[in-house]
């Protein structure tokens, strides 16, 4: 839909960062194999359940700015909101692999899924800190994509009512 250009750019931000970070990582741990498409592939795929599958969780804090305490966003709050997307990815994944090889019981190779946590949990504090570096259609962008997350996880089913 070419009236939601600012949705698009924000998920392609955030997929390319993804994938920027977990091909950099991977990298350095000599743990490279899985190629670029790939890597764009699951991420690409994951938005789609980020909200849904965060739903157990408090909703995600800003990039910039105070909580909804009134306290700063520290690294650890961000590293947190990151690690909220781990079960989407793994959902991405599985899907994928459903695609390529056929449906099958899930099975993760643990390397390759402690590598996936991390990636993407590293992946929040790092957009948060080049978040300030951006210029402002960047950032707001990455906002609309935040307020989609925040709207799926609002509407999920496996979000627990307060009483």
């Amino acid at each position: 839909d070419p009236r939601r250009t600012k949705l698009l750019m924000g998920s392609l931000e955030y997929i390319a960062a993804e994938v920027v970070v977990a091909k950099v990582v991977r990298k350095i741990i000599k743990a490279d194999t899985k190629g670029w498409l790939e890597l764009a592939y699951v991420h690409a795929l994951s938005l789609p359940f980020m909200g849904g599958t965060a739903a157990f969780f408090e909703p995600t804090e800003n990039y910039d700015g105070k909580d909804r305490l009134g306290k700063d966003i520290t690294f650890t709050t961000q590293l947190m909101d990151g690690a909220k997307g781990i079960p989407a990815v793994l959902i991405a994944q599985y899907i994928l692999e459903s695609v390529t090889r056929g449906f099958h019981a899930p099975w993760f190779n643990m390397k390759d899924l402690l590598i996936t946590a991390a990636t993407k949990a590293i992946t929040r504090p790092i957009v948060g800190f080049v978040y300030t570096y951006l210029p402002t259609d960047a950032q707001d962008n990455l906002r609309v994509v935040d307020e989609l997350v925040k709207r799926q996880r609002d509407k999920s089913t496996l979000k627990s009512e307060k009483k």
